[in-house]
């Protein structure tokens, strides 16, 4: 069976073919003449029909002359971009949540932007850490649903999302608990029980801490929203909330960064004993981008730099 890229060639060298021998053909080629070598570059590497299409053209021109030749390869180049993307297309999207992405005093940080813009580094693509933007969860959440080349991290995968997104990863594993301040007290044998208290349970909008509590029959009116793990350190440390369920790992960094004795907090449940995060693709990412991204991520595991990176932090 031929590929989708050698299926797609004899359409691309009529088409080229058609134009070139219109008599208004500098009028409706010459436009796209401005195509970057290293786009062309990128696409004789990764499609593996690329050189057959060249071929394709340099017989379809015949005669014709130089200029009427370098006018096709260049619309063959144009045709192609939109094909053969780059890692640059794609918009990356993060929220605070240290240590795997955050940003202080302007810079982008943590164990996941490190390996993410190695990763771009290895691709050859241009973006850096400096191209992440850092919105609260939800609506990056919610942007990673609906715009095609969005890349949400770190994202818990989860079988209640496991078809909204395309993953890449994983990248290390978590665990998602229950906190609470140590003078309150709190001790429940499940969460059936916890039903029947009156306690008030902080979590993120759209995070995996409020869905793991929704999944295990958490009632929704227990838990209050909020924008970041910040927000919900001081609401746990006010008393406005009881419990707070986030990483665990999270939970530990949030807690130094607002001066807030770790000692006097405390693990009283745990909802997931592992949870993996990943890179989390809007669904309508083209394939190839997201294997290019994996295979990216796989070499520096590896070679030992994923674990470099951690011990970073």
């Amino acid at each position: 069976m031929r590929s989708r890229s050698s299926c797609c060639v004899p359409t691309v060298a009529t088409r080229c073919r058609a134009i070139i021998s219109a008599r208004r053909w500098r009028r409706r080629i010459l436009p796209t003449c401005c195509v970057p070598a290293a786009r062309w570059a990128r696409w004789r590497r990764h499609e593996p029909g690329a050189e057959e299409a060249m071929k394709t053209i340099r017989r379809g021109c015949g005669a014709g002359g130089a200029r009427r030749w370098l006018a096709a390869a260049a619309l063959l180049a144009c045709i192609a971009g939109a094909r053969a993307q780059s890692l640059d297309e794609l918009t990356f999207i993060t929220e605070d949540y240290p240590p795997f992405n955050f940003e202080r005093h302007g810079q982008r940080q943590g164990i996941s932007v490190d390996l993410l813009e190695e990763m771009l580094v290895a691709d050859g693509a241009a973006k850096r850490r400096k191209d992440i933007k850092v919105w609260p969860w939800a609506r990056a959440y919610q942007t990673a649903l609906r715009e095609r080349n969005t890349v949400l991290f770190s994202t818990a995968r989860t079988g209640e999302r496991e078809s909204l997104f395309k993953w890449v990863g994983p990248i290390m594993p978590s665990r998602i608990v229950l906190v609470a301040r140590k003078t309150s007290r709190i001790r429940f044998g499940s969460l059936d029980e916890l039903n029947r208290m009156n306690l008030r349970i902080g979590v993120v909008r759209e995070d995996i801490g409020g869905l793991l509590l929704a999944r295990q029959g958490v009632q929704k009116e227990k838990m209050l929203q909020a924008h970041s793990g910040k927000n919900l350190a001081k609401m746990l440390q006010a008393g406005r909330v009881d419990l707070w369920a986030y990483g665990a790992q999270v939970i530990q960094w949030n807690l130094k960064e607002m001066g807030y004795p770790s000692a006097d907090y405390e693990e009283v449940h745990t909802l997931a004993d592992e949870q993996h995060y990943y890179f989390a693709l809007n669904k309508d990412t083209d394939d190839r981008l997201v294997a290019r991204l994996q295979s990216a991520l796989d070499a520096l595991r590896a070679s030992g730099r994923l674990a470099e990176i951690v011990a970073r932090y």
